[in-house]
């Protein structure tokens, strides 16, 4: 019987049938107010997520106590409602007054520490947020447990018009200050809110029009800039200069995530903020020159000249950390700079120069820039009594020797330009030790090459399978052959130019394949493990083209064959050429990205840059 009732009660709130919920209560309202859901939600919060409101302000009229009541995950009716977008239904909940302690609807938390706004605002209803805010405008700044307000929930999640009604509602959710003591304008750089409209836009004509007074400028810039950080700076200027937790502005983050129109923004509107610090003494500057943007330094150095001048907690300048994150371009910008002359060979707290902190990580590239400029001391020595090319002889595990024997050959080419003596140079390969300490060469040599000469043998396994696979396809070719008349043994289709595509693809892949497969085989069988590396490259980039061709050959020779039903065909190319041409072209970009990044976080600063997930910013841990 008790399910039979459970079962009508909440048949009758799903559909809002008002008659048998009457009926229901009156003939027991005891067994209403007890009857729940297995998640623990009552009649009345069923009610209040459907939207039926006759039902909602008869269970409020009629089983008072409903309304406070909270089902396992802390949620009350209007929790639910909030979260539903049910604004009318939230109105009437406010309205209630059921609770002899005159506590607040709105200020009941869930298992999560949220309040109904809060709920209302992560699904995007403006309604409901304006519903609240009009019977308590307090409720705009609560916090719940993850130290998130309303107006950071609805930066975070880019509802850019909520967030702007909302801080139109209270003006006062600007003095939020969240995780990490993080302000909303922290929050909106963060998840990069910045409207694209604002330069070379109709409406910016507009927006410095009287239109601008009219209108209210928080609705004005949502519907037609769609940008909300420009809106609190214009707001609340201050929030510009201040400092969250790990003593970042807002600016620090524009530039550790490269983005310049929020740099620029941001500097013009208080240029004094490029100076400030944060806990590890890094300034703006710094956080440019380590994601290696040009344009984003020299926004950066043009209002604030002398900030090159500033180093971190490491004593490190933005050479130092350009050139430690394999940030060729910016090296390169930074050295034709008047101020290079100071940042070349400054050591940091550990006694390294710029091009100790390249050669540690292995960057080739950047130490071929540093190295060949004639300001650059090759042979300077760190704390630890180690040059730039000591340090890349060290024994290093990382699995890194191509890397590392690209660096050491850039190193050595420098040694020669400059006209240093070999015998000095050798001296130098180990720093200053012992030279009964010095490990013997073959040795070192073996176990640097371990992992290039296991990619050696993955790469001559591919070689041949391809050579293989282009060889019998070279004899079992589409269309087959002429069996008689005067061009018996001829191909059938070769006359067609896909044909030939496939011959001469099939062709190149055959040849570079064979090439590469040589190449690896007669650079493993010498026991100089710098010729050996000297060449890898050459087989990898044969490998490549190999199987580009290989891939290429495959696509026309299916074309030829299907080329009277066309949209067949065309559509084989499609799936054949894009994911491989993706591949193919960006993997070895990607695999050299790679390979940096691991350089980078086994070297230098690795912490987490903000509590979003979005934003990556290496510091060092104190």
């Amino acid at each position: 019987m008790d399910e039979q009732v459970n079962l009508k009660l909440f048949s009758a709130a799903r559909s809002g049938n008002l008659q048998t919920l009457r009926r229901l209560i009156q003939d027991d309202e005891a067994k209403v107010h007890d009857k729940k859901t297995p998640e623990g939600n009552t009649v009345l919060h069923f009610a209040a997520r459907f939207g039926h409101k006759s039902l909602v302000e008869e269970l409020i009229t009629r089983c008072p106590s409903l309304v406070h009541q909270s089902n396992f995950k802390g949620e009350t009716p209007l929790h639910v409602a909030a979260k539903a977008g049910r604004h009318d239904i939230v109105e009437s909940l406010m309205d209630s007054k059921t609770d002899k302690s005159g506590l607040c609807l709105g200020w009941i938390r869930d298992n999560s520490g949220n309040t109904p706004l809060h709920g209302a605002v992560r699904n995007e209803h403006s309604k409901v947020v304006k519903a609240f805010a009009k019977k308590d405008p307090l409720s705009l700044r609560w916090l719940n447990d993850a130290g998130e307000s309303p107006l950071s929930i609805a930066i975070d999640m880019r509802f850019t018009k909520l967030a702007a009604t909302i801080i139109d509602l209270n003006k006062s959710t600007l003095d939020y200050r969240g995780n990490d003591d993080q302000t909303p304008l922290h929050c909106a750089v963060i998840r990069q809110d910045f409207g694209e409209l604002l330069k070379d836009s109709p409406f910016t004509t507009l927006l410095h029009s009287p239109l601008r007074n009219i209108v209210n400028p928080t609705i004005f810039l949502c519907f037609f800039l769609l940008d909300i950080m420009t809106e609190i700076i214009n707001l609340k200027k201050d929030l510009v200069g201040e400092q969250d937790g790990r003593g970042r502005t807002p600016l620090h983050y524009a530039a550790a995530l490269g983005h310049q129109k929020m740099v620029e923004v941001l500097i013009n509107e208080n240029p004094w903020v490029a100076y400030k610090k944060d806990k590890n003494q890094k300034i703006p500057l710094h956080l440019a020159a380590g994601n290696g943007k040009t344009r984003l330094i020299e926004a950066l150095l043009q209002p604030c000249p002398e900030t090159i001048e500033i180093v971190d907690k490491m004593q490190q300048n933005i050479l130092h950390i350009a050139a430690k994150n394999g940030n060729v371009d910016a090296v390169s910008y930074i050295l034709k700079l008047p101020e290079m002359e100071d940042l070349v060979n400054s050591p940091d707290k550990d006694g390294n120069t710029p091009l100790h902190l390249a050669a540690r990580n292995y960057h080739s590239d950047v130490v071929s820039v540093l190295s060949k400029n004639l300001k650059v001391e090759i042979r300077a020595i760190n704390h630890s009594k180690e040059t730039a090319i000591a340090i890349v002889k060290l024994p290093d595990d990382r699995g890194m020797e191509l890397q590392k024997h690209l660096t050491l050959k850039a190193l050595k080419s420098a040694y020669k330009q400059k006209a240093i003596h070999l015998e000095d140079a050798t001296e130098l390969d180990y720093g200053e030790v012992e030279k009964d300490e010095k490990p013997d060469k073959d040795e070192k040599s073996n176990k640097d090459g371990k992992k290039s000469r296991e990619m050696a043998q993955i790469i001559s396994v591919m070689s041949t399978l391809i050579a293989t696979f282009t060889f019998t396809a070279a004899f079992t070719i589409p269309g087959g052959f002429e069996n008689d008349g005067p061009d018996k043994g001829l191909a059938t289709l070769i006359s067609k130019s896909a044909f030939q595509a496939f011959v001469i693809s099939d062709a190149v892949a055959m040849t570079s394949s064979i090439t590469a497969a040589v190449i690896v085989f007669w650079s493993s069988s010498r026991r100089d493990t710098e010729s050996f590396l000297d060449t890898l490259p050459f087989a990898i980039a044969l490998t490549w083209i190999s199987l580009m061709a290989m891939a290429l050959a495959f696509v026309t020779g299916l074309f030829v064959v299907l080329q009277k039903t066309l949209w067949l065909a065309i559509l084989v190319c499609i799936i054949g050429c894009a994911p491989p041409f993706i591949l193919y072209i960006f993997s070895p970009i990607f695999l050299i990205v790679f390979v940096d990044c691991l350089a980078k976080g086994r070297g230098d600063e690795i912490d987490s840059m903000c509590s979003s997930d979005m934003i990556r910013e290496e510091i060092r841990a104190d």
